[in-house]
């Protein structure tokens, strides 16, 4: 039933198509016949329709003619006589007749409103619906169309596309007139300019914003985008209407300077419409605006530069559209004008994050929105963004480098991939970016949302963009609901509920991300990976394997037992196996510290290393006790101090720890500088300089080399003992001279504390073994220098330390075992035995002492000087254990632990005696402890 328009005579439509010269030739029918209306969709075809086939991007109208006559057309217009016997019309323009129909059935509807066009790369929609939101706050009747579907009166419809089809434009604006309609603003797109979806309408004024880098999948290059833009004010000047330019931005200038007609500029500097005086912050902007004689000061809630010209360009469109309505009257309204959805959007959520989502999708958009959040800044700006497939692929690399100038963690991820794989245009995103910067790759956009979320903190930004307002992926020519705002509430839900004790991955680790960054083979597939491991036998589901080649076995003989778990990947440095999910990388363990490394930049946490040769793993107890006081921290566990350990405590972090405390550790030059490159430490200590791992380091002046390469880095705080060494860098001391920074004094162990002055205060730490006061005053130093009460200090101090074999007191009957055989070297040896002889004198003393190892050449040297030191001390039983320790000329002496525990000279040993433990960690001397137990009081005390 015709209801939308007027019956149209088939000579009307000659003449209205020969009045654009569309007409090529037709077959005149031998009487006047009359049609409905005419579509540019067969499948919208309904009896006596007109079909206009039109040559689409990705279709040809031509191939839809015999469906469209099936459906009841009887008239084709048509490029191509089709091989249908109805009456054609073969026009040099399909697409322009098309409009020149549309307008001339639904009765030219945009000549009976004001029509305003507004174009660019950036800025349309929030200056179309700025300029619709003032007008209707001003009595008008409106109508809006655009990215987000058409507003008539305020009431939303929604749209496939920014610029509708022809017939269903003209349709819509015949719907506007009936609702009485006085002014209709419309986004006009570059797409729409080219496949003359506007042609024909009676533009009253249009605007361009700006023109920066976007479709050139589409358009030939930049000057190609630029000119269809132009075309909008070609429409605009042939209706004798006003055109509105940006000469701020460079084809918004030329184009000002080419147009011969009513033409309104717009400027920050000097134009027919200045803003002057422009602030902005988190909560909104205010500028001047000068027009002509005319200054006002406006106010809006959006925030940054680019949205002030938005706002501006919308108070100078209505000057020119409708003088009627003051300045005053826009500057009041303007000020209530709430955010554009999808336009930095910001989303409330439960865990009072600061997300925003954006539809910014260009370089250009995305510097313009986070040169907005970075005024906003208190801590990180984490950008959660990815680039449309089938699009210009040119301007993806781009985006990275505009998101990465503002940004403090880019997660790069899927958009709308549409029909290409997001593992490529991923790889197009990071492509000749160094993979060390600042992005970490996230394939699907759920879990790329749910990792922003997981990493962020209140005082963080995150922002997820180039969607905005759309509420769908489109994937392989299908659209799939998907919306960034449901997502990030929902990973604001899930991670409210979190359990962080779990032990798999914080942050899980995407296979793509591995490929960039081992410049591996293509993946063909792209897999969210929750756990590394170098050991196949703990090895389960969704893991990441590194073979790793070590002295006794190789890790490449379990990769095809790791590769039959389901989903699990190896890194190999040697192919054994000709299965899929392998990483082949020239060296597994430098691979595994790459990983790690770049792991810990998505974290923020303050970082802690700490280096010497004795008393590594006690300052870091002092420290980790004190932190924990004020924010979940991690620590390095056991002897996870090398090149392996350390990153398996970096795979350890979560997310709520806001420090960690890591030794570093070191038996070959390059080591400390390559585990601080891994850890990127804030805060660098070392304990000490002794003689420690000699036989790789040669003297102590190797030693010092190789711990300082610590404080070579630029660091927040330098702590280090007061030695002339040192002075070189700029930093803090600690030690018992007066000119230190944190000066001890005043040391008095008891039973089972030790009292001490740190400067002018008194702490005490609970063991009588005074040669841990250093450690614990380097963790009074650092504690202090971030600021933290004495109170928390002394609470920290008082915790018990988690130092397996390092100095461990242990009672047993009338007794005591000291147990310190974790390591050994001379200084901790001599610190060991003066504590044993001044411990409790007056039990008898025994001990056991082995090896110092990797002492070199002066290994028998440091040995005969224990020796010497032992030979004037009065003790009641000397054994020693190994190779070298014969030197210290004990009583007796056996070659490994073994053969003294079969010799069973521990039961001689009293059980009220002071027992020391003292090697070397691979001598073993732990292992006596179990039958040191057992001695009874029953047994003989001497």
């Amino acid at each position: 039933m015709q209801t939308e328009g007027k019956i149209i005579l088939f000579s009307e439509i000659i003449a209205q198509l020969n009045k654009y010269d569309l007409v090529v030739e037709y077959d005149k029918p031998q009487k006047e016949i009359s049609f409905h209306k005419p579509e540019t969709d067969s499948r919208l075809i309904s009896e006596n329709d007109i079909f206009i086939c039109i040559k689409g991007y990705k279709f040809d109208g031509h191939n839809f003619a015999q469906s469209a006559v099936k459906n009841g057309a009887k008239l084709l217009i048509c490029e191509q006589k089709q091989a249908i016997a109805i009456p054609q019309i073969i026009v040099k323009n399909s697409r322009k007749s098309a409009a020149v129909l549309a307008k001339y059935f639904f009765g030219n509807p945009s000549s009976k409103f004001k029509l305003i066009g507004i174009t660019g790369t950036n800025g349309k929609t929030t200056i179309s619906h700025i300029v619709e939101y003032l007008l209707r706050k001003n009595g008008k009747k409106t109508g809006l169309i655009g990215t987000l579907g058409y507003y008539i009166n305020g009431k939303h419809f929604p749209l496939e596309r920014t610029t509708p089809d022809i017939v269903e434009l003209n349709r819509i604006l015949t719907k506007m007139n009936a609702e009485k309609v006085e002014y209709v603003v419309m986004e006009v797109s570059s797409h729409s300019l080219a496949l003359d979806r506007v042609f024909g309408l009676e533009f009253d004024i249009s605007l361009l914003s700006n023109i920066t880098r976007d479709h050139l999948d589409f358009h030939k290059n930049l000057r190609d985008y630029a000119e269809t833009k132009f075309k909008l004010f070609r429409y605009t000047n042939e209706n004798k209407g006003i055109s509105i330019f940006n000469i701020d931005d460079e084809y918004g200038k030329k184009f000002y300077q080419r147009l011969k007609g009513k033409k309104f500029s717009i400027s920050f500097f000097d134009a027919d419409c200045t803003i002057t005086n422009w602030q902005t912050n988190p909560n909104g902007s205010n500028f001047r605006l000068s027009i002509g004689e005319k200054t006002e000061e406006f106010k809006t809630k959006l925030s940054g530069k680019f949205n002030v010209f938005n706002a501006a360009a919308a108070v100078a469109i209505l000057t020119r559209i409708s003088p009627e309505i003051s300045l005053f009257s826009l500057k009041v309204h303007l000020k209530n004008f709430q955010t554009v959805p999808g336009r930095l959007e910001q989303i409330k959520n439960k865990r009072n994050l600061n997300i925003f989502i954006d539809y910014a999708h260009t370089p250009d958009a995305l510097e313009n929105v986070l040169t907005t959040l970075s005024e906003m800044k208190k801590e990180r700006i984490i950008t959660v963004f990815g680039a449309g497939g089938n699009r210009d692929k040119q301007k993806r690399p781009q985006m990275l480098k505009a998101v990465l100038k503002y940004s403090d963690l880019a997660i790069v991820t899927s958009d709308n991939p549409r029909n290409e794989k997001p593992e490529d245009i991923i790889r197009d995103i990071v492509k000749g970016t160094n993979p060390f910067s600042s992005f970490w790759i996230v394939t699907k956009r759920t879990k790329a949302i749910e990792t922003a979320v997981k990493l962020a903190s209140e005082n963080d930004i995150i922002l997820i963009a180039g969607k905005g307002h759309e509420k769908y992926q489109e994937i392989n020519g299908k659209k799939i609901h998907f919306d960034d705002k449901e997502e990030a509430l929902k990973a604001c839900e899930a991670i409210y509920e979190e359990k962080t004790e779990t032990e798999k991955l914080a942050i899980p680790i995407d296979t793509l991300e591995l490929e960039i960054l081992f410049s591996s083979d293509k993946i063909a597939e792209s897999k969210l990976l929750d756990s590394v491991s170098t050991d196949s036998r703990i090895i389960s589901e969704n893991s990441l394997f590194f073979a790793l080649a070590g002295e006794n076995f190789d890790g490449h003989n379990f990769v095809d037992e790791v590769l039959n778990r389901k989903n699990c990947f190896a890194v190999v440095q040697k192919k054994k196996s000709e299965k899929k999910n392998i990483f082949l990388v020239e060296n597994t363990l430098k691979a595994l510290g790459l990983l790690a490394k770049k792991y810990k930049s998505l974290f923020k946490i303050k970082t802690v290393a700490i280096t010497g040769s004795v008393g590594k793993t006690t300052t870091k107890e002092y420290i980790f006790n004190i932190l924990s006081e004020i924010a979940p921290t991690l620590k390095t566990l056991g002897n996870e101090n090398n090149l392996i350990g350390l990153p398996k405590t970096i795979f350890r972090i979560k997310p709520i720890h806001k420090f960690a405390v890591l030794e570093l550790g070191s038996n070959h030059f390059g080591e400390i500088s390559y585990l601080a490159d891994i850890c990127s430490p804030d805060i660098g200590i070392i304990t000490s300089v002794g003689a420690a791992h000699l036989e790789f380091f040669g003297n102590l002046d190797g030693v010092f080399k190789e711990k300082s390469s610590l404080l070579r880095r630029p660091l927040e705080l330098k702590i280090y003992p007061d030695d002339e060494k040192f002075s070189e860098f700029a930093g803090i001391t600690f030690g018992t001279s007066s000119h230190c920074d944190y000066r001890i004094s005043k040391i008095k162990p008891s039973e089972n504390s030790t009292s001490f002055f740190v400067n002018f205060e008194e702490f005490s730490i609970p063991t009588p073994y005074e040669k841990f006061v250093p450690n614990a005053t380097i963790a009074i130093a650092l504690a202090s220098e971030m600021q933290i009460s004495k109170s928390l200090i002394r609470k920290g101090l008082q915790k018990p330390l988690s130092i397996s074999q390092r100095m461990e007191i242990i009672p047993f009957n009338d007794g005591f075992i000291l147990n310190d055989c974790y390591n050994a070297n001379p200084d901790s040896m001599k610190a060991a035995i003066a504590f044993w002889l001044k411990f409790h004198p007056e039990k008898p003393h025994v001990a056991v002492l082995g090896d110092m190892l990797e002492l070199g050449e002066k290994t028998d040297f440091f040995h005969r000087e224990i020796g010497k030191i032992l030979k004037n001390e009065h003790f009641h039983l000397l054994i020693s254990v190994g190779k070298f320790a014969r030197s210290f000329q004990a009583k007796f002496h056996f070659p490994s632990v073994q053969k003294l525990i079969d010799s069973k000279i521990y039961k001689t040993f009293s059980a009220n005696s002071v027992i020391l433990l003292k090697a070397s960690h691979s001598v073993a001397l732990e292992k006596l402890i179990p039958y040191l137990r057992q001695i009874t009081v029953n047994q003989r005390k001497d």
